[in-house]
């Protein structure tokens, strides 16, 4: 961050309201914890103040969205809500989209003859506020906060990844993270892994979940669990679908373990995430999803390339082929610089007045997707500029 640009910062209004705002949600939910009011016998998952904020902030930003339109040089005009309905805004398409990945991998595994592991991490006693089945104070909480849990199930990852590296370990899939009745995360981690490592990963993971007051009672029996998901008794997907939905719309999922109903329960999760700035979802290997979402951009501009690699990533990606789409990006554990397909990035210039965009603060050029790279050429996926108009 340069001199200028952090004064330009501390002199705008904007800059602060931002920033102040989200102080106090996060003082107000605080509070809440503090109080004890955040557990499964009074306001689940977040406070009642920052659902109720949280549901008017998805108000106001539904009215902006329908009243403001994007308009290009063609003449084509459509709204802004029109335009996130379209992509992974929309909560369907998100779920969707994760659920087809999550299915692509599976059967990917199936195919290699990779084994399926569930797992659960939870955090030590220190960070969570109260007892699930009373609700009752945790005398043994220190009085960290969500986030701060968050860090910690971030850093002691960041080590079994550092792990597995040097073990040449590699395994794929998706990590979940949401809310437990206090307010403290913990993760479920839906892995794909070879047979043979697949006892080498548990150890790595049990230790590094266990490293920090890992002799306090039940550490050794709740800290971490792990499920081997047998391919005759149930699809590995399935195992996660359930949090994928609780923690986007809960549609489909009934009612949470305390008997919530998961429509109601999936607005408390979402508030959570937001006033925590808390990453729910994050695939583990594989392929970029932004390659495959540009692709998908392209449709049918290489009819006469049928046989070019581009072609066949576009033609799976557009028929939600993950599976597929991993195999013609390289594999699994190719590094993201050696993938055939990358995005390609340009400067956004103003083409009536030539000028580049620059950023407000800093005043540094802006580079944004423009479309792909492949074999030396660029294919541009974003052909018009656009501008904003209100209703």
């Amino acid at each position: 961050m340069e001199f200028a640009g952090s004064i330009k910062r501390y002199s705008d209004n904007r800059w602060w309201l931002r920033r102040i705002r989200k102080l106090i949600n996060q003082a107000n939910e605080k509070a809440a914890i503090l109080l004890n009011f955040v557990n499964s016998k009074r306001q689940i998952y977040a406070s009642d103040v920052t659902t109720r904020n949280r549901i008017a902030q998805h108000t106001r930003n539904e009215n902006l969205l329908s009243s403001t339109y994007i308009l290009n040089e063609q003449g084509q005009r459509y709204s802004l809500k029109e335009i996130s309905d379209l992509n992974v805004s929309n909560p369907k398409i998100r779920k969707d989209e994760l659920l087809c990945r999550a299915r692509g991998f599976e059967n990917l595994a199936k195919d290699l003859g990779h084994e399926a592991l569930f797992i659960t991490v939870t955090c030590p006693s220190k960070y969570h506020r109260a007892f699930s089945k009373s609700g009752a104070p945790n005398p043994k909480w220190q009085g960290l906060i969500p986030d701060q849990a968050n860090s910690y199930l971030n850093q002691q990852w960041q080590k079994a990844r550092s792990e597995f590296k040097r073990q040449n370990i590699a395994p794929y899939g998706f990590r979940v993270a949401e809310p437990q009745h206090d307010g403290t995360p913990h993760w479920h981690m839906l892995f794909f892994i070879e047979s043979e490592k697949l006892d080498e990963l548990k150890a790595i993971i049990r230790h590094y979940a266990l490293e920090v007051d890992g002799d306090e009672k039940g550490a050794a029996e709740n800290r971490c669990d792990f499920k081997q998901i047998d391919p005759n008794k149930g699809s590995a997907t399935g195992y996660i679908l359930k949090y994928i939905a609780k923690n986007i719309d809960g549609e489909g999922v009934g009612e949470d373990k305390f008997g919530n109903d998961s429509l109601l329960v999936a607005q408390r999760i979402d508030a959570w995430a937001s006033c925590w700035c808390i990453r729910q979802f994050q695939q583990i290997g594989g392929a970029s999803v932004s390659v495959w979402r540009e692709l998908r951009r392209l449709r049918s501009m290489f009819k006469g390339e049928s046989n070019s690699l581009l072609e066949k990533a576009r033609f799976v990606a557009d028929n939600s082929d993950w599976q597929a789409y991993t195999k013609a990006m390289g594999g699994l554990n190719t590094k993201s610089k050696d993938r055939p397909i990358k995005l390609h990035y340009d400067f956004n210039v103003n083409e009536e007045t030539g000028e580049c965009s620059q950023s407000y603060y800093d005043g540094e050029l802006i580079q944004k997707v423009k479309g792909l790279w492949f074999a030396g050429r660029t294919f541009v996926t974003r052909f018009y500029q656009w501008r904003l108009e209100k209703a």
